[in-house]
């Protein structure tokens, strides 16, 4: 028998695992309100620091929750497009869960002034994903290999 608390973390290791996978590779956008609290917040978008490093807002500012992301993933998927995301590890307790992936994507858009390269690039994310009792996440702070992505793109991290 399983405990109240691990069928808890296992519905919302679940829930980050569609996430990944049917809502960002695959684009159901239907998903989306099913998966995030109307309350959710961004501590940390994944190209924050890159973003910030450019002077441009890591992710949409304004609209819903769910319209935010939708905006953030068009303008994601339009400039990485064909995105392979491998879950190497994951893990959870309580109401959180914690995961590291890698993606793969070609750079098919302008991304902070880098014009489209045609390269495939391939760089590591984690998150860290805080979930409301309805098991919706309701917090999420995600990191990338910033200076690794920088690399591949030519981008140089020094003013």
């Amino acid at each position: 028998m399983t405990s109240p608390d691990h069928d808890v973390v296992e519905r919302n290791k679940a829930t980050f695992l569609r996430l990944q996978e049917e809502v960002i590779v695959k684009g159901r956008l239907d998903l989306v309100e099913e998966i995030f609290a109307p309350d959710f917040i961004t501590a940390r978008a994944g190209t924050a620091a890159l973003m910030i490093s450019r002077n441009r807002p890591p992710y949409p500012q304004s609209g819903t929750v769910y319209e935010r992301f939708i905006t953030g993933w068009k303008h994601m998927t339009e400039t990485f497009s064909g995105q392979q995301r491998t879950i190497e590890a994951i893990g959870g307790e309580g109401d959180t869960v914690w995961a590291r992936w890698r993606i793969s994507a070609v750079h098919t858009g302008d991304f902070l002034g880098v014009p489209p390269t045609g390269k495939r690039l391939e760089y590591t994310e984690v998150g860290f994903v805080r979930f409301d009792a309805d098991g919706r996440i309701r917090e999420g702070w995600f990191l990338c290999d910033e200076v690794n992505l920088a690399r591949q793109l030519g981008l140089s991290l020094m003013p």
